[in-house]
């Protein structure tokens, strides 16, 4: 989740130039560069992502992004997807800035979704059966899938590429491809024609 925010509030400056897109070595660490090039082929609106690894406490994932410019348009989506947005009670207690918290007390806080602090982010959910990690803001929506085959979300397994599939046949269905983001093509970590070319040949 953390690192979600990270992607989402990087400044256009930070993001990083072609020089320094990941090593064969790192990118096909876990999978095969065939393996690989067969994702890209069959995926249309989402992509693999190579962890970055070290410190970042991120793992491999499979994503799809949508962009909204209004209320309107983020409950559009939403609608489309079958996602429900929980309200959060105006007396439902908010941290503090600056107070020191116990793991357990702020795990109590419900995460809000900045663009509309009214709502409670959706966090782990299910689309039509398909399990994935939703994330909401400045504009953006990300749906992350990892995880499925065995709970480690650090990994990515056949079933999560299933589950993005899934997911892209609804986006077709619902007349949603006019808000999938290409965004992440910003980063190298997350393989696109934009750095690596050769894997979609």
């Amino acid at each position: 989740m953390n690192f979600l925010k990270k992607i989402f509030n990087q400044k256009e400056e930070s993001k990083a130039p072609l020089k320094q897109k990941l090593s064969d070595d790192y990118l096909f660490r876990k999978h095969n560069r065939e393996t690989i090039k067969g994702w890209n082929k069959i995926l249309k609106f989402g992509f693999f992502k190579r962890a970055w690894g070290g410190h970042a406490n991120d793992g491999d994932e499979f994503g799809i992004w949508f962009t909204y410019k209004t209320k309107d348009e983020l409950l559009q989506i939403l609608d489309g997807l079958n996602i429900t947005l929980i309200k959060i009670p105006d007396n439902d207690q908010k941290a503090i800035p600056g107070k020191k918290y116990s793991t357990e007390e702020f795990e109590k806080f419900k995460n809000e979704i900045k663009d509309f602090p009214e709502y409670e982010q959706p966090s782990h959910i299910s689309i039509y059966s398909s399990p994935c990690f939703c994330w909401i803001e400045n504009g953006n929506i990300s749906l992350s899938f990892s995880g499925a085959a065995d709970g480690n979300r650090y990994e990515v397994t056949e079933i999560d590429l299933n589950n993005c599939i899934a997911i892209e046949k609804v986006i077709e269905q619902e007349n949603l491809g006019s808000f999938v983001s290409s965004e992440y093509e910003n980063w190298v970590t997350h393989i696109s024609k934009k750095y690596y070319v050769e894997l979609f040949e």
